[in-house]
């Protein structure tokens, strides 16, 4: 998801808070603060949009989580984690979603069928480095016919800093690489997740 961050300042620290699109988050409250080690609560108000906190995990329902470790040959030359790594969390994110709600990626790929990831778009607010360990959070948003779109957020552990956001699409192909409607089965697990997911905010 892409978030459009407001910076304002004090003497003591910085302080934003993240907007997202209301139609992204149903079911989130209207105005919660972004809390975390770099922000502080802000009082701003704007109509259709909503906050969500992401230290408290108000507003995360529905996310799954996995916890990992950054490895030293994902780093670059400058001694953080490489923009794309970020990628390969992401979709480690989304296979273990997926496994959750009783979808696995080789069990698609034996029919004959693929999911294949067709966007992916990420925001880097801060960096990794080797040795820290963090979070990725990722659910799935909605879907269509054919594809299944993914919110991802990744946080440093301990203190949950947001460390990137993105939004991913993927797309259920036959066997000619062609977009195809999702099998009735899988649709009907996905179905069932976005029910579960509603119901929890």
């Amino acid at each position: 998801m892409l978030f459009s961050l407001s910076n304002a300042s004090s003497a003591a620290q910085s302080a934003a808070i993240i907007r997202l699109s209301s139609s992204n988050f149903a079911g989130v409250p209207r105005r919660v603060a972004l809390i975390g080690t770099r922000f502080r609560a802000s009082g701003v108000r704007s109509s259709g949009e909503v906050a969500v906190d992401l230290k408290g995990g108000n507003g995360m329902k529905g996310f799954h989580s996995v916890e990992l470790k950054v490895r030293d040959y994902e780093l670059d030359q400058y001694g953080v984690v490489n923009n794309a790594v970020y990628a390969s969390y992401c979709q480690h994110g989304r296979h273990e979603l997926l496994e959750s709600i009783g979808l696995n990626a080789d069990a698609v790929a034996r029919t004959g069928d693929a999911l294949a990831l067709s966007e992916l778009s990420l925001k880097f607010l801060a960096p990794l480095r080797s040795g820290d360990r963090f979070l990725v959070k990722v659910r799935i948003s909605d879907s269509s016919a054919a594809r299944l779109f993914f919110e991802h957020f990744i946080f440093k552990l301990p203190n949950l800093e947001v460390i990137v956001e993105a939004k991913a699409t993927a797309a259920w192909l036959d066997k000619n690489y062609r977009p195809v409607r999702i099998p009735l089965d899988v649709k009907s697990k996905i179905s069932q997740y976005l029910l579960q997911a509603k119901e929890s905010n």
